[in-house]
């Protein structure tokens, strides 16, 4: 009966075009209030998964992407007490474009490895959808980020491998390690030789992939407006009012 009396509600405002945003309104409720197939809710987790993949690249994968925002890759660890040290010397330039150098590769691999979080969006598993549904703001995120990290990175690694190679990420660091090398004695240490910086740089453009990934997938739980297309409104307007 409330279905009917929901229905002809909205004939009956359609007849006025000042009615329209009513209309809509009144879709979107009756929408949310359909229990979503387990295909539906798989169906939605991916494009979510994907949308929040694609956000990532598209604010990540261009210059300054790394370089100029709060993602910016630091230097190794490692290498940090011996390049403040540097810096001293007068020789923070040479640190300066190495670091640059860094984020460079990262912003010039990020976009080119949107086909491969595709893939692996693709092939999750259905098995924890509704669990992920009714998770926290970024249940989807982590669980793609628990199961597949691994399959992730081996696949980004020669791509990122490729890029610091363009970028000249390498150059960058034996120039640098030269100049620093050769204040050995006023430091007292010398550059670590042997520095994985592909798996360094991937390992730390993987983790801000899957922070803007979180960060998109809670405006899509939290914002109607951020849900583009009848799946996500469905799916995740109906489990937005399952959970407490």
């Amino acid at each position: 009966m409330q279905k009917i009396i929901l229905v002809s509600l909205m004939l009956v405002l359609a007849g006025c075009k000042t009615a329209q945003p009513y209309v809509e309104a009144l879709g979107q409720i009756a929408l949310e209030n359909q229990v979503p197939s387990q295909q539906e809710s798989t169906s939605a987790i991916k494009e979510a998964l994907v949308k929040g993949a694609g956000s990532a690249v598209s604010s990540l994968g261009k210059e300054g992407g790394f370089s100029q925002s709060a993602f910016k890759i630091p230097l190794p660890e490692n290498i940090q007490n011996i390049t403040e040290k540097a810096r001293k010397f007068g020789l923070g330039s040479y640190v300066d474009q190495f670091e640059l150098s860094m984020n460079r590769s990262a912003e010039k691999a990020l976009p080119h490895a949107m086909d491969v979080f595709k893939q692996a969006i693709s092939q999750m598993s259905v098995s924890d959808v509704i669990g992920i549904l009714q998770g926290p703001d970024n249940a989807a995120t982590n669980y793609f980020k628990q199961t597949s990290t691994k399959a992730l990175t081996n696949k980004f690694l020669p791509i990122v491998t490729d890029a610091t190679s363009k970028v000249g990420v390498t150059k960058e660091y034996k120039k640098l390690s030269d100049k620093i090398n050769g204040y050995g004695s006023m430091f007292g240490i010398n550059m670590p030789e042997n520095i994985d910086l592909d798996q360094y740089i991937t390992s730390k453009a993987t983790d801000a992939l899957f922070v803007k990934m979180a960060e998109e997938e809670k405006l899509i739980r939290d914002n109607p407006i951020e849900r583009t297309s009848y799946l996500l409104k469905k799916v995740f307007g109906y489990y937005s009012k399952q959970t407490p």
